[in-house]
């Protein structure tokens, strides 16, 4: 069996995170200066692992967050996946969390209540967010066995990597929401996997074992996270 560790973490905080702006897909700002802060703790509290592949997100702030934990990695592979992108909010990509609130925590809500389908209209669902993360992870796990990768860095997004943890660790999405998440912060996982390069790769099959949940305590210094009306997304 190839044991596998996936550090899955979330990018460093940019100016619509501050703001309480709702960012999903269609938003694709930078980091704010306390992002890049907080990447830079996020890239010491790993400089210590022996990355074997950094993984992101299509998007620049994952992008931006990846590169500077690379840099103590400068010889590990760099891919990026759009695949990994943040839950499309549709019509409220881009609008205030104040604003956009009911509208929000009604689909929300429906996900947590087993309506997988919910969507706000013009974005995504928890099930179409869930088809792509398995289709990238399928993609991820047969490398990782060709090369014999045992650590993977994954940086991606709050909604997204609960649908991750809801998917491949509880496998039911409806309790997505037990996994709690700020910028920078990240879970370990770890899944074993027949060695055999013929064999199938499956990850609704596999278990993820979850190892560290929500490590966030190399930001304690940085002051201010994001409002916590965001960081509950």
């Amino acid at each position: 069996m190839t044991k596998i560790d996936i550090y899955l973490a979330r990018h460093g905080q940019t100016a619509a995170n501050a703001a309480g702006v709702l960012q999903g897909s269609s938003i694709n700002p930078p980091l704010n200066e306390l992002g890049r802060r907080q990447a830079d703790a996020l890239a010491n509290a790993m400089k210590d692992e022996k990355l074997d592949w950094i993984v992101t997100s299509g998007l620049d702030r994952a992008i931006e967050t990846a590169n500077i934990v690379a840099k103590f990695h400068e010889n590990t592979p760099f891919l990026s996946d759009s695949r990994l992108n943040e839950i499309s909010w549709g019509e409220q990509d881009g609008v205030k969390m104040s604003e956009a609130k009911t509208v929000v925590d009604k689909v929300a809500h429906g996900w947590m209540n087993g309506d997988f389908d919910a969507k706000i209209t013009g974005g995504e669902s928890a099930n179409e967010g869930k088809a792509r993360i398995l289709e990238a992870f399928t993609d991820i796990l047969k490398v990782a066995r060709e090369r014999n990768y045992h650590k993977i860095f994954v940086c991606i997004h709050g909604r997204i990597m609960r649908v991750i943890m809801g998917t491949l660790v509880s496998k039911d999405l409806s309790k997505m929401h037990h996994f709690p998440h700020t910028n920078c912060c990240y879970h370990q996982i770890r899944v074993e996997l027949d060695a055999d390069a013929e064999s199938a790769v499956d990850p609704e099959q596999l278990t993820f074992e979850p190892i560290r949940i929500d490590v966030r305590d190399h930001l304690a210094d940085l002051g201010k996270l994001e409002p916590a009306v965001c960081r509950d997304l």
